[in-house]
């Protein structure tokens, strides 16, 4: 019995929604071999199955297993029928062979496919969910924004009205760094690959933040080469990338009262890589191990998204994304591009 089901394995391969059991013709009919993805199809370690009674994992019991033996002693069969996972039942399809005490069966669960396409519909809902409040909330909170940016240059205002419209403007951006990173974090990923010299989108998308966080006295320094020999890359992503973490140091160097973020660019043998340092406050190893794990925020007020789409940019373009402390204080995370 063991052989024919060991063959049986062979043939049908690894399937990740099915697996192998054979029972004797004992009374009751106990699993004598079980084999390939057990734990996916009956939730259970294949090595829990030996021994127990058979009619546990069949919605007809022991009787319905009896019964399949007997039905394909002669010739192979094939049907769906529920079957058992943690007492509750589930579609089945087996193909079953009945052997001199007892029978063997491939099983695969129906359910399995159908679970991957709810979870995949599950998440576009959710991504066209963020979408339409990320981009319901972002038009009216931009003119929020120009409004106290007004304000604040304005010149007029007493010293605590003063006070009061920055930090609600530093609310303001906060929130709208928020809005950003579920928006690119709930966007389908998309490449549309060209030529392009690196530190052309690296400039563009400093300088977009800069304007945003210059008059609140955030500072930023550039290291990029003259001259950079031309990369293949997505520039709308890579805008995006360099966005979200200029965004993030600037909230830190914010945070911490003042301070410069650095933006580097330079070649590397395999590519370009960029650095964005902050004079925040540095991350213990344990953040900074999770940096890139999405709803894990490294400041104390964040969703946890931007860094995870930083990651999927660099992973889009062959490359990777690293936190790492900066020293004399503070935290710089480099990304590499493929070349």
């Amino acid at each position: 019995m063991a052989q024919i089901a060991e063959d049986l394995a062979r043939a049908l391969g690894a399937a990740p929604d099915g697996c192998i059991i054979a029972w004797d013709a004992s009374a009751p009919p106990l699993i004598v071999f079980a084999t390939g993805n057990v734990e996916a199809v009956f939730q259970a370690k294949a090595g829990s199955l030996l021994g127990q009674p058979v009619g546990s994992l069949f919605a007809g019991g022991e009787r319905a297993a009896k019964d399949l033996a007997v039905a394909s002693a002669n010739v192979p069969i094939a049907e769906q029928r529920p079957m058992l996972r943690n007492g509750k039942p589930f579609a089945a399809q087996l193909l079953l062979r009945g052997v001199q005490g007892g029978a063997v069966a491939f099983v695969r669960d129906l359910t399995f496919g159908q679970q991957d396409a709810d979870a995949a519909l599950r998440a576009e809902d959710l991504a066209r969910f963020a979408s339409l409040v990320a981009h319901e909330v972002r038009n009216p909170l931009s003119a929020v924004k120009i409004a106290l940016q007004t304000l604040e240059r304005h010149g007029t205002l007493a010293q605590n009205d003063l006070r009061r419209t920055s930090i609600a403007l530093r609310e303001v951006l906060n929130i709208e760094l928020l809005l950003n990173e579920v928006l690119e974090f709930a966007r389908p990923p998309s490449l549309s690959l060209v030529p392009v010299v690196p530190v052309t989108p690296v400039e563009e998308a400093v300088a977009g933040v800069e304007a945003e966080w210059a008059p609140r006295g955030v500072k930023f320094v550039r290291k990029m080469p003259e001259r950079m020999a031309l990369a293949i890359l997505d520039p709308v992503r890579v805008r995006t990338a360099v966005k979200i973490l200029c965004r993030q140091a600037a909230a830190a160097a914010d945070e911490a009262g003042s301070g410069t973020v650095e933006v580097s660019v330079r070649e590397i043998p395999s590519g370009w890589e960029l650095s964005v340092a902050d004079p925040g406050q540095t991350l213990p190893l344990e953040l900074r191990e999770k940096a890139f794990v999405p709803f894990t925020p490294q400041r104390a007020r964040g969703s946890g998204l931007g860094l995870a789409v930083v990651a999927r940019i660099a992973l889009e373009h062959r490359g990777e994304a690293r936190l790492e402390e900066r020293p004399g204080g503070g935290n710089v995370i480099c990304v590499t591009f493929g070349a």
